[in-house]
């Protein structure tokens, strides 16, 4: 398969890509009145906890791990002053919110995989922690601004996006580039 130019592989890596990570069910935390932030995302898999660990890295930003409950990783970055302008975009008072001004990049859908994808039988699933709220529908539109429209599975069983069709499973694939070490399994080819 031949990657897309506009695809994560040919975009620089940026801050705004962490939307991807908020998509995917990550949260925000603020601290020392507001001046650092930290952002922490549950995954399933040390592969996918690993992963992510590269990605922040190449945006100049640290992280770890730590155990969370259910069997689940806990990715944080550090708390840092350059985290600030990101979180004070996704929070209002204590609500996490899309902003109005959020065009998730290839990179950040890349991101989102990597914390949520999966690949199942019906297409691939990019999960989502809200299974039906204002969230949930920015991350539809998204997927769709992208040319990835996705079939909503709402609250059934896990909440998410399914790409169903070869034409949008290619595209999606051209979007993230390569899978990433271990997760072979869980990325999408068609």
């Amino acid at each position: 398969m031949q990657f897309s130019l506009f695809g994560a592989e040919a975009a620089e890596p940026t801050l705004a890509d962490l939307d991807g990570l908020l998509l995917a069910g990550g949260d925000w935390v603020r601290a020392e009145r507001e001046t650092v932030a930290r952002l922490s995302v549950l995954v399933g898999e040390q592969w996918r906890a690993s992963a992510l660990g590269a990605e922040l890295a190449a945006r100049g930003v640290d992280s770890d791990t730590a155990p969370a409950p259910g069997g689940l990783i806990a990715v944080r970055t550090e708390l840092s002053a350059q985290l600030r302008p990101p979180a004070a975009r996704w929070t209002r008072g204590a609500a996490l919110r899309a902003p109005d001004d959020l065009a998730l990049t290839a990179p950040g859908l890349r991101l989102w995989a990597i914390a949520t994808g999966r690949v199942e039988e019906a297409g691939y699933l990019l999960g989502m922690a809200d299974g039906d709220g204002p969230l949930h529908r920015a991350g539809g539109a998204q997927l769709a601004r992208l040319g990835v429209a996705a079939v909503d599975v709402g609250v059934r069983s896990r909440p998410g996006w399914r790409i169903t069709s070869a034409k949008r499973l290619r595209r999606l694939a051209e979007l993230l580039g390569p899978p990433p070490a271990g997760g072979e399994a869980g990325w999408p080819y068609v």
